[in-house]
């Protein structure tokens, strides 16, 4: 039996504000994050280079003179709101391909999948798409499968309704006060 395709293809976008939670989130998880650190500056650094590509937090420490800065590269970025994802139950496909942008509006995560399923239906027949003058898409229906199912419908219906009217009609008659006199 043929199997079916299903190309799923998902974008996430999330606003820079998320994004430093995301990572803020993974450095507590492991460990990495200064306690009593407060954040004072967030820059994203979108080059030619995708080495250079970034986020640069800022970060202030208790007992410190100076701010410290933490440069976060795509893929750390990409595993932080992978595991920011995760944390907040939104879905996604364990084994679909992560591409990762750095746009104008924040980062977006792009999720690529490919299912392969059974077809649970022998192959349907070909059908045939008609281009009209107009430069409107039709489908021809003498060659989809709905097509013979409703020619063949229509004729079981109206042989059906007649035999329906006969027996109709017989048995009003019959319970009819005037058949009887």
């Amino acid at each position: 039996m043929a199997n079916t395709q299903i190309h799923e293809f998902r974008r996430l976008l999330l606003p820079i504000d998320t994004v430093v939670d995301a990572l803020i989130e993974l450095d507590i998880k492991h460990s990495r994050w200064p306690a009593g650190a407060q954040l004072v500056e967030v820059v994203v650094i979108d080059g030619e280079d995708e080495s250079a590509r970034s986020v640069v937090l800022s970060m202030r420490v208790p007992g410190q003179a100076e701010s410290t800065q933490r440069k976060y590269p795509l893929p750390v970025i990409a595993a932080a709101i992978v595991n920011y994802c995760l944390k907040m139950r939104v879905p996604m496909p364990r084994n679909s391909t992560k591409t990762i942008q750095i746009l104008p509006e924040g980062i977006a995560l792009q999720l690529e999948n490919t299912l392969i399923l059974d077809r649970r239906h022998a192959e349907p027949p070909a059908s045939r798409v008609v281009t009209a003058a107009d430069g409107s898409t039709q489908v021809d229906p003498q060659t989809t499968p709905s097509a013979a199912a409703d020619t063949a419908a229509g004729s079981d219906v109206r042989a059906g309704a007649s035999a329906a009217g006969d027996t109709d009609a017989a048995v009003t008659e019959a319970q009819s006060p005037e058949a009887g006199n």
